[in-house]
């Protein structure tokens, strides 16, 4: 479809600015994704046991003798991507046999049905007893200042020489180094996972997707910040043949989810979510609206005493003086009373799911939008509860944050009653980013004295009784 179609087709629709914004992104992805395959070719499998037949989540799949590889998710399926045929790949799991698999050319469009046979050397006496913290990429001249996961291990975006020069590393979860890019443009500021699975360096000015190529890594498809932050901030899910993406509106007080459909290539509104007690609020007082859209800086305020304006240096400053105290009620207001709707849309499976904190409720849709059922929560109405849901994409399982005099703790919540697990506290206090994967949450924590000795840290979490069952869906 021509962008002259696009603009033609949509106009009617609001916000025709952003919606072609999407558009454009959604294109920019399909575009990158057929050039990547292009390049490398993708094997894909299915992980089971051989007595049950059932599948096989957590087992690790690794190129032969090297550290390249992945891990099988809830349903034992898996991805890898590889530049050359024939390759030999390995199988391993706790308590089950190692094996090896040749695969050619003739399978690389197949999905692989591999078999794994219970080891009859089981490991006995084996307790867990605490849950400790596990330094990772041991190297004492760096600091990480973000990372990723990446399907065959860990991005790291670290700083050397006193945070003067700016490096990506690209670690297997074995913490085997795999590859190093040591020249980045720019002023490095973060990394951006996208619902793709695609990783990006974002600069000062520029993001760049990244690409291993099993040799190294590199920088590719640059595109300026300011078009791709808010497109990439919006786009939070994919699944099949449908984007999702959140837009915020009504001072942040209301989440739009947009469905774009590739095949159709049409968009609708999947969902709206809003607090309707914080709209009320602000319907009783309408010069709210004014006061939350009057953000005064320093910078402005010491320019427009020095303008030539006809007015007295007096009434310069007492018109300062109203604007500041706007602004700080506005602050107050934006912080304290019309706080941002917190509504997480995510992929399970086949179906998607949003945390609806303000109608107290996680809601199952299916990818079309048609409401399948709802599980009342109330974790979120406790004290030093944060806005913040995680997901471990390998087990698809979900946990929630709180945060009690500095000390991070996380529990697993079931999508389907809505109970909470185990409490996980975390080794360190004033920890930073936190990610879980595969049972264990990956957290960096700055040590006292200085920014650079920002590291890296792996921990266990407990061992939940929460089982999440796809079969209890629409029951």
């Amino acid at each position: 479809m021509t962008i002259s179609k696009f603009h033609t087709r949509f106009l009617p629709f609001p916000g025709l600015r952003l919606l072609a914004m999407l558009f454009m992104f959604v294109i920019f992805f399909l575009i990158r994704t057929q050039t990547f395959s292009q390049e490398r070719h993708v094997i894909r499998g299915i992980i089971y046991e051989m007595e049950t037949e059932m599948p096989l989540a957590g087992a690790h799949i690794l190129i032969h003798e090297t550290s390249f590889g992945t891990i099988s998710g809830p349903d034992g399926s898996f991805r890898l991507s590889v530049s050359d045929f024939p390759l030999s790949i390995k199988v391993t799991h706790i308590g089950f046999e190692d094996r090896y698999f040749k695969i050619t050319e003739d399978f690389k469009d197949e999905t692989l049905m591999l078999g794994m046979n219970f080891s009859t050397e089981m490991l006995e006496g084996v307790t867990i007893t605490d849950q400790k913290a596990e330094l990772i990429f041991r190297d004492n001249t760096y600091a990480v200042f973000d990372f990723e996961f990446h399907e065959n291990g860990l991005m790291l975006l670290i700083y050397r020489n006193r945070l003067q020069r700016a490096e990506l590393v690209l670690l297997s979860f074995m913490n085997d180094t795999l590859a190093l890019l040591k020249t980045l443009p720019g002023k490095a500021e973060s990394l951006h996972r996208d619902c793709l699975g695609f990783i990006h360096y974002l600069s000062d000015d520029t993001a760049y997707q990244i690409q291993y190529t099993g040799a190294g890594l590199q920088l590719i498809y640059p595109m300026a910040i300011k078009f791709f932050k808010p497109v990439a901030d919006a786009f939070v899910a994919f699944h099949k043949r449908n984007y999702y993406f959140g837009v915020k509106k009504m001072n942040k007080l209301m989440i739009e989810y947009l469905r774009y459909d590739t095949l159709a290539e049409t968009y609708s509104i999947f969902k709206q979510i809003y607090d309707r007690k914080k709209l009320q609020i602000l319907k009783d007082n309408p010069w709210h609206h004014m006061l939350l859209a009057n953000p005064v800086s320093n910078e402005r305020e010491f320019a427009l005493l020095l303008m030539g304006a006809s007015e007295s240096i007096d009434q310069q400053i007492e018109a300062l003086k109203v604007s500041r105290d706007a602004s700080i009620e506005g602050h107050y207001l934006r912080s304290m009373v019309y706080t941002p709707v917190y509504a997480p849309l995510f992929k399970s499976g086949d179906h998607i799911l949003i945390f609806n904190h303000p109608e107290s409720q996680i809601e199952f849709f299916s990818p079309s939008g048609e409401s399948i059922k709802s599980t009342p929560i109330s974790y979120h109405e406790q004290k030093n509860w944060e806005e913040l849901i995680l997901k471990d994409e390998i087990r698809d399982e979900y946990f929630i944050v709180f945060i009690n005099s500095n000390k991070v703790s996380l529990h697993s919540v079931d999508i389907h009653s809505g109970t909470t697990g185990p409490q996980n506290i975390l080794y360190y206090p004033f920890v930073k980013k936190i990610l879980i994967r595969n049972a264990y949450v990956y957290f960096t924590y700055r040590q006292p004295g200085s920014i650079e000795r920002t590291m890296l840290f792996r921990q266990k979490l407990k061992k939940s009784e929460i089982r999440y069952q796809k079969s209890e869906i629409g029951n």
